[in-house]
């Protein structure tokens, strides 16, 4: 009779690329399952876009006649780009909530019992809302040429590629906040409060060289205003804080920061 010798594979002799597999699998599956979510809440996407309707209309239209133009920059033009950043920004950061209230009624606690990597569930997160909202930017900058924005292919893929990063920079930020605010009323409260600083010294509207001095410095601690920055200049060819290639660095700088946050506080 032959014995049969079954050797026991601990979790350390499994392949690091079938780790990997199963990872971005685990991703994949949060991912979708977030999108399904939001797809069959139709009502939110129309609020989201009867939001920007309104800000293309107070500021790109009804401000227009009244100031004219941002040095050689007509002023709708000036604030296209940040009114897309606001609600990238807005969406991302807002995502965080979702994984609060996972948390609270106890679908996170069914998650984390998989054999994947805690980091999983908030990356599967990051996914469906950054690619959300990059899809609603692709939306949103069909009507630049309303605005008086010569969109080129170039500039619209450009630009795509810089909300995409946004919405990611801005969803991680708001999943770190979910991970170190435990409450989801306190977090709910937290966002609200520090949202509209955020999105209104950011540069959206205004541009940091027009404000007092000490306001600036204030816009300068925004990562908001890297974002509408590099938009800015990758659609309209104008800016103001940093080069092109600084405002990139201060968003991956501040990506890697929230990072590490969302790495050390995942699953807690």
């Amino acid at each position: 009779m032959t014995a049969t010798i079954v050797h026991d594979v601990g979790p350390e002799t499994v392949p690091e690329d079938s780790r990997l597999i199963v990872a971005l699998r685990a991703v994949g599956v949060i991912a979708h399952r977030d999108l399904l979510r939001q797809v069959k809440r139709p009502g939110m996407l129309i609020s989201q876009g009867v939001q920007i309707l309104f800000f293309v209309l107070v500021y790109a239209v009804g401000f227009n006649a009244m100031i004219g133009s941002v040095g050689t920059v007509p002023f709708s033009a000036y604030v296209f780009p940040g009114i897309i950043a606001i609600q990238v920004v807005s969406i991302g950061v807002a995502s965080g909530q979702t994984y609060a209230w996972d948390r609270e009624y106890g679908v996170l606690r069914e998650l984390l019992v998989a054999p994947v990597p805690r980091i999983c569930l908030p990356l599967g997160k990051v996914v469906a809302g950054a690619g959300m909202v990059t899809a609603q930017s692709v939306v949103m900058l069909a009507f630049a040429p309303l605005a008086g924005i010569a969109l080129t292919p170039g500039r619209f893929a450009a630009a795509v590629g810089v909300y995409a990063l946004t919405a990611v920079v801005f969803s991680v930020i708001g999943l770190s906040l979910a991970t170190v605010i435990k409450r989801v009323q306190t977090l709910q409260a937290t966002v609200q409060l520090a949202m509209f600083p955020m999105l209104f010294l950011s540069g959206s509207v205004f541009s940091a060289q027009d404000a007092p001095g000490w306001l600036a410095w204030i816009m300068h601690l925004n990562p908001m205003s890297y974002a509408v920055d590099l938009a800015r200049q990758t659609l309209v060819g104008s800016g103001g804080l940093l080069p092109w290639w600084a405002d990139l660095g201060v968003l991956a700088g501040f990506l890697g920061v929230v990072l590490c946050v969302l790495r050390l506080r995942s699953g807690r």
